[in-house]
Parts: structure tokens; sequence; C-alpha cells
């Protein structure tokens, strides 16, 4: 994130913390999975097995978070400091 104001130390813990996330063992982050693209939390890949022969592998999890009061009771849980 440049020129947005967002101080470094915020980033490096947004960063840190999203490691953890995607460290987490894939049965805990399963949980979370999902095809649907109009659920607000999901997680998901841009990889379809179906339809691509290339591998451009990409998971994501997609969070609203604004205004943040409204989503953040639906957001992980885990790792503790999500």
């Amino acid at each position: 994130i440049v020129n947005h104001g967002m101080p470094g130390a915020l980033v490096e813990n947004m960063l840190r913390i999203a490691r953890n996330f995607f460290r987490l063992p894939i049965e805990e982050k399963m949980k979370l999975y999902s095809d649907d693209p109009s659920k607000k939390l999901r997680l998901s890949t841009s990889f379809n097995v179906k339809k691509e022969t290339v591998n451009n592998w990409r998971d994501y999890l997609r969070l609203h978070c604004h205004p943040l009061e409204e989503f953040i009771h639906e957001w992980p849980t885990n790792p503790p400091d999500f």
C-alpha cells in the first residue's frame, strides 16, 4: 500500500496475520471455502480444474470490511489475532 497514509507497521502486521491464516491446516481453511461469488466471506481459488489447462493457482480470502462494524463478526477467528 503506497501513498494511502497507512503506517508501515500496520501493513506489516496485516501481512503477518494473512500469512498466518494461509499457513493454517487445510481442514481449518476449508471451513471458509466457497464457490458462491455472492458470499461476503469466502475462501476460494482462481484455479478452475474443469476449464484451465495452465496451473496459475491463486487462493484468496474475500472479506467485506466497510463499514467494519457490520462485517467483523463474520471474520475468521483463527488465527486468534485475525
